[in-house]
């Protein structure tokens, strides 16, 4: 009996070494997936088929005139990027002056140069055929809001979603208010024109510019 129970312990022995020493497999498989990678979309906004945009949208805008009415030329925008975008427009008024002094504009002026020819052209905008602010809203680029009428200087205007590969035009009017007179002879105005594109996609809606135009934000 004694020789029986070594010989099985023996045997668990032998069992314990195999287990210890890996001589018991099990069947595996393992699949690997390589090669990974994330790829960031892209946001690319072209304006008039030029990527960066560096030309004017002035005409014949030497010889403006009261109640004449200017016309930009069209702007088309194109979203040349992976990802649909929104797109806001600013104007931003750089500077006016005096320009060419006439003598009725002296003597209107009283030795007191005026040269504020911002607050008196007013401004027409329609975005895709569709008019989005007309002569009859009453803005000016001045922020002042004199003559009754409001400021879009510095404010950002949405001026809708644009698809991949979709495109959008912007048509602009200016128009000198009826009631000027001699002051703003020979006057003249600068500014910019800036368009702000923005991914429309994620998680959760990405914010838009703090400055919208009251009214005409993102809906």
């Amino acid at each position: 009996m004694k020789r029986k129970i070594i010989g099985m312990v023996s045997a668990i022995s032998v069992i314990a070494i195999l287990l210890g020493t890996g001589t018991w497999a099990l069947f595996t498989d393992t699949e690997t997936s390589t090669g990974n990678v994330f790829t960031a979309g892209t946001i690319d906004l072209e304006v008039n088929d030029q990527n960066p945009w560096v030309s004017t949208i002035d005409g014949d805008w030497g010889d403006y005139k009261p109640d004449q009415t200017v016309a930009a030329a069209q702007i088309t925008l194109e979203n040349v990027g992976s990802n649909p975008m929104d797109v806001w427009m600013k104007i931003t008024k750089t500077a006016t002056s005096q320009g060419t002094d006439t003598e009725p504009e002296l003597a209107e002026e009283a030795g007191t140069p005026k040269h504020d020819i911002d607050t008196v052209i007013r401004y027409e905008l329609t975005v895709g055929g569709t008019p989005k602010i007309t002569y009859a809203n009453n803005y000016t680029i001045t922020t002042n809001g004199t003559l009754g009428t409001t400021g879009i200087d510095t404010y950002y205007i949405w001026i809708g979603n644009i698809a991949a590969a979709g495109t959008l035009t912007v048509d602009q009017n200016f128009k000198m208010d009826t009631g000027t007179t001699n002051w703003a002879q020979g006057d003249t105005m600068t500014f910019t024109i800036e368009f702000f594109a923005q991914q429309s996609e994620g998680d959760t809606t990405p914010t838009a510019p703090a400055t919208e135009l009251t009214g005409y934000g993102r809906p």
